[in-house]
């Protein structure tokens, strides 16, 4: 639901990098507001084949609010640039179900680090069947925390001014957030230096839950 115009910094000849002991830690199940229950990890380079799975059964709205223009499918090329992070100046988060072989990506959230700064350009996409029920917003916690643990202090999200969900996302994530128009989009900066303050399920000022 961004803008991917940020700054690389993986290597593009290093296949897999190795995930180490807090990245491990970040698998965990969780409980959504209706009672489901999803598996929440890190991105891994095997889940290429998965990524271009859950790219294919979003809805093109749902494609164009993330991409800014109908991307229909995932080449190769993109899922394995996607997949392939350092855990650093590099992250993502999924939320799945299933077991280990018939796992299903249910919604994605990453980051990257803009070159030389203490922020990152945040991105998310949840399958629309599972809108709504939470997952951007547990996932942007769990997100925040380890990128503040890897030196950022700011997300910032580039997105389309009639984005009206991701909007709300951002507004009521628990994070204090400031806005602006650029050009016909909206930048949306998150300051991550401290906790949300409120959890996901938690109304937000004003009585809206977060999504």
């Amino acid at each position: 639901m961004s803008n991917p115009h940020t700054s690389r910094r993986d290597d593009p000849d290093q296949d897999e990098w190795p995930m180490s002991v807090d990245v491990l830690r970040l698998t965990h199940d969780l409980t959504l507001r209706d009672g489901s229950v999803v598996r929440v990890r890190a991105i891994r380079a095997d889940d290429t084949a998965r990524l271009q799975s859950f790219h294919a059964h979003l809805s093109m709205d749902s494609i164009i609010w993330r991409f800014f223009r109908s991307v229909p499918s995932l080449s190769d090329e993109q899922a394995r640039q996607f997949t392939h992070v350092d855990y650093r100046d590099r992250m993502a988060l999924l939320a799945t179900r299933g077991d280990g072989v018939t796992e299903e990506i249910l919604a994605v959230v990453r980051y990257d680090r803009l070159a030389g700064e203490r922020a990152a350009e945040v991105a998310f996409v949840v399958h629309d069947a599972w809108q709504g029920h939470g997952l951007a917003t547990a996932l942007l916690h769990d997100l925040a925390a380890y990128a503040h643990a890897h030196g950022v202090e700011r997300f910032v999200a580039l997105t389309m001014g009639a984005n009206v969900r991701m909007l709300d996302v951002l507004h009521h994530c628990g994070f204090p957030c400031r806005t602006r128009y650029d050009g016909g989009d909206i930048l949306a900066t998150l300051d991550i230096t401290a906790p949300p303050r409120f959890p996901p399920w938690a109304p937000a000022p004003g009585g809206t839950a977060a999504r």
